[in-house]
């Protein structure tokens, strides 16, 4: 009944959410799509009625809520292009590792349309230019506040570093709770997923990854 209901859920919201669908990488190793500014409130509405409700009472105004949610909460990724959010960047000398850990994240798991909630830690070495701590919570965002995978979010962060800024190396992890697998999963009610990424020179990466990892 689930994967039924969130299949039925995905075929509606799709199509009005976004035009040609999911794109696939770019040359600068981004995943994104094409994102209609259109509201998927009559949507909400064929959804409720279909599962039965009425829309009235609490559910009233629902539809305009979820719409707005979608639109300009949950999917903000969606309208954030890394290339912009990267160029303000700021010239440097020092080439020490930049870490920053614990940077709140969520995304929209497309399978179930669940959200998932959790932390992005990154570690990146500079190659002759660095970013504000804020640049880096904006670029999360813009890499997963939107219908992706986790695995695939943490990659974006990463591609976008090395291939954006440009950083030698950059390592991502990202550690999130997902509501679709603790419900599913009678024993996964305290669960949660912990994904790597990485790109950049190899032997960097390696050593930011450890450096990462003793920092967490």
């Amino acid at each position: 009944m689930k994967k039924r209901f969130a299949s039925f859920a995905l075929h509606l919201l799709h199509p009005v959410i976004y035009g040609k669908g999911m794109r696939k990488q770019d040359k600068t190793g981004q995943r994104g799509t094409k994102l209609r500014k259109g509201s998927i409130q009559p949507s909400i509405t064929a959804m409720l009625e279909a599962l039965g409700y009425e829309l009235k009472g609490e559910l009233k105004d629902t539809p305009a809520r979820v719409s707005a949610l979608w639109t300009q909460t949950l999917l903000a990724g969606e309208g954030k292009d890394p290339a912009q959010i990267l160029q303000r960047r700021m010239k440097t000398k020092k080439s020490d590792p930049v870490l920053v850990t614990n940077i709140g994240m969520h995304l929209v798991c497309p399978h179930h349309l669940s959200v998932a909630f959790g932390q992005a830690h990154i570690a990146y070495l500079p190659a002759d230019h660095i970013i504000g701590f804020g640049v880096l919570s904006h670029l999360v965002e813009a890499c997963c506040a939107k219908l992706t995978l986790q695995e695939n979010a943490a990659q974006d962060i990463c591609s976008a570093l090395v291939n954006l800024l440009p950083a030698k190396a950059a390592v991502c992890s990202i550690k999130a709770a997902h509501p679709c697998h603790r419900l599913l999963h009678p024993r996964a009610h305290q669960s949660h997923a912990i994904t790597w990424a990485e790109a950049g020179t190899k032997s960097a990466a390696k050593e930011l990854r450890a450096l990462l990892k003793s920092s967490l």
